[in-house]
Formats: C-alpha cells, structure tokens, sequence
C-alpha cells in the first residue's frame, strides 16, 4: 500500500486504515443495552486469561527466561532521582484505573447485591490489572531476545510475528480494546453528558458523542511513543484525581453513608442534592484546589523548559493523582464544615424516600 500520510503524521497509511475500520465496526455495539453487554464481557473473561497465560508461556520459552529487562541497573538519563521516576511510573498506572474508579456505578448498578461488587473490584483491580502489567512487562522484555528488538508497546511485538499467531494476538488485543472502549471510555462519557442535558442527549446520543471526540484528540498521536503516552496518561490524572477525592469525602465522611435514594432520581429545588441551581460550588472549589498543586507540573512535562517553572513541580507532578485526591477531600470537608448544606438522609420516607445506613436498608434498597 502506497504511503500517503506525511512522516509528521505519526502514523502510516495501513495503520490509519486499520484504525478506521476497527471504528466502525464498533460502532453497532453502541446501540446494545448495557445489561446485555456482559455477553461480550464474559466472551472477554474466557478469552483474555487464556490468551495471557499462552503469551506469557511462549515469551518465557522462546527467551529462555524473562528476557534482560530485570537484569538491568537503574538507568535514568534525564537527571531525575529514582524516587521521583519510581511515583511516576505509579502514577502512570494509577492513571487507567482512575477512571475506572469514577464510572465504575455505570455498570455496578446493575449488580444484584453489593457484595458482588466489592469482591470482582478487588480481585479484578489489584491482582488482575497486576498480572496484565507483569504479562506486559515479561512480553516486551522477551521480544528483545527474541527478535533483537527493544520496544514498549507489545502491539509493536505482534507485527513481528508470522501471519497465524499475529491474527490470533491481533484479535484479541483487538477485542480487549473493544471491551475496553465501551467500558471505560464510551459508557462513562455518555452518562456524564447525559445528565448535563437529559433533554437534549440520551446514552446513544453521548456514546456518539464521545466516539466524535475521541477521533478528533488523535490517538496514533498519543500513542507514538512511551513519552507521549506517559505523558498522557499523568495529564488527565490531574483532572481524574480531585473528582474521586470529592466523592469519597462527600460520602463517607461528610454524608457519614447516608444517602436520601428518592432525591437522587429529582431534578429541581426540592432535591437536596440540587445544591444552588444544580451545582455544587463546594466541590468546584475543592476541585480546583485539587488541580492547583500539579498544574504547574504538568505545564512543564508537557512544555518542557520553554517555560519558567522549575524542575520541583515536576518532583510534585510524579504524585499528580495522590495529591490532586487528598487535597480536594480536604477541602471539600473544610467547606462544608464552614458552609453546613442541609442533609436529610437521616430520614426515611418509605416508598418515596430512603435515607438510612446501607445496612439498615432491606436487601434490595442496600447501597
């Protein structure tokens, strides 16, 4: 195939074509109701571990061993202590799981009781997400032993491959995108839009919305290369972190777990979570006090030294998430302590307003 996009494109014409057509094919997914998603979610859970587990055995084999990566010193070139490239590196992988953290209710809601819920995010973010980053690590590590060729990315080691195995880790990387899109990115969008503008935009309509969007943020761009895509990935945990910092704090320490379950379903003055015409300035403070300490930070990772900050607030940047959290929730308990909004989740109003502890609830009004 002829190549027509220019070298500061970052992307070949293949590449680009490939791209195109796995977005449209996604596309008939978005019309699916969201409780019959879990077909393709359970055709996922069968696949992916399989897939995982047989890439890792045939990486380890073909290497004879986990490849020089674990082999090799502390090599850092920019000058940064370790620490500071350590938090960094964590940062970069709380980064993906942040958003999880704030749409993972899209799909929980669904879940017949909350125990089901607690248990597949603590298996399924901790021990899971570390297997696929070790399996990430083992692959890329063994590719340089076996094909002499250093890379980050493992889609990178795939096209090294022959034709069988490269279709078959193809697809399923293709489908773990797919799942992944729909989980994490499309579904999350449309729900926050859709209660921006419940009159104008429905979950069809803000998935749709979301796939415009991220066409024009030009991924091949994002994904050329491990800087641009750490550097990604720390950029919108500076907007990710406040956000859960503020729910976790509204709910267990301000709201002490009491929420008034009919009031969440209004829309107007008499719901108390209406707030002042449907804002919450408490939490617009306390998120823009979250963003604050980083935001100079991020203006020079992403900037470089053409502007006068100084190489500090990148040290502070490398923690972007955790502080971007905890300073938020301090805030946020600071000003309704100053500022008391009235609560009645203390009250109960049976069948038309249900505001007690999870556990005083009947099995099916529990939290």
């Amino acid at each position: 195939m002829a190549e027509l996009c220019a070298t500061s494109a970052n992307v070949a014409s293949a590449q680009l074509l490939c791209f195109f057509i796995f977005y449209i094919l996604q596309l008939p997914l978005l019309f699916t109701p969201m409780p019959k998603l879990r077909y393709l979610f359970l055709v996922e859970i069968c696949i992916m571990p399989i897939f995982g587990i047989a890439l890792f055995g045939w990486a380890v084999g073909r290497a004879d061993g986990f490849g020089p990566l674990f082999n090799k010193g502390t090599r850092i070139t920019n000058g940064n202590p370790a620490a500071v490239v350590f938090f960094t590196a964590m940062s970069s992988a709380i980064a993906p799981k942040a958003t999880l953290a704030l749409n993972i209710a899209d799909f929980t809601r669904y879940a017949k009781s909350p125990r089901v819920v607690v248990w597949t995010n603590l298996v399924s973010l901790t021990f899971l997400v570390t297997l696929c980053a070790i399996l990430g690590v083992v692959f890329t590590s063994a590719a340089e032993v076996i094909y002499g060729v250093s890379t980050w990315n493992p889609l990178q080691v795939s096209l090294l491959m022959n034709r069988a195995p490269m279709f078959f880790t193809a697809f399923c990387w293709a489908l773990s995108v797919l799942a992944t899109n729909i989980s994490a990115n499309t579904t999350a969008v449309a729900n926050d839009l859709m209660l921006a503008f419940p009159r104008y935009i429905n979950i069809r309509r803000g998935q749709y919305v979301c796939i415009i969007l991220a066409l024009a943020s030009t991924p091949w761009n994002i994904q050329n290369s491990a800087a641009s895509f750490v550097s990604f990935l720390g950029g919108y945990s500076v907007f990710l972190g406040p956000p859960c910092g503020i729910l976790l704090a509204d709910y267990w320490i301000v709201r002490k777990r009491r929420l008034n379950l009919a009031h969440l379903y209004r829309l107007g003055p008499d719901s108390e979570i209406f707030y002042w015409h449907g804002l919450n300035l408490r939490a617009v403070v306390a998120f823009v006090c979250g963003i604050i300490p980083t935001l100079s930070g991020f203006i020079r990772v992403v900037g470089g030294t053409k502007y006068s900050i100084p190489i500090g607030a990148s040290y502070v940047y490398s923690v972007v998430w955790p502080i971007g959290a905890v300073v938020a929730a301090t805030v946020y308990v600071v000003l309704n302590l100053l500022f008391p909004y009235g609560f009645s989740g203390s009250v109960v109003e049976r069948r038309s307003s249900v505001g007690v502890r999870g556990e005083d609830l009947p099995e099916e009004k529990k939290l």
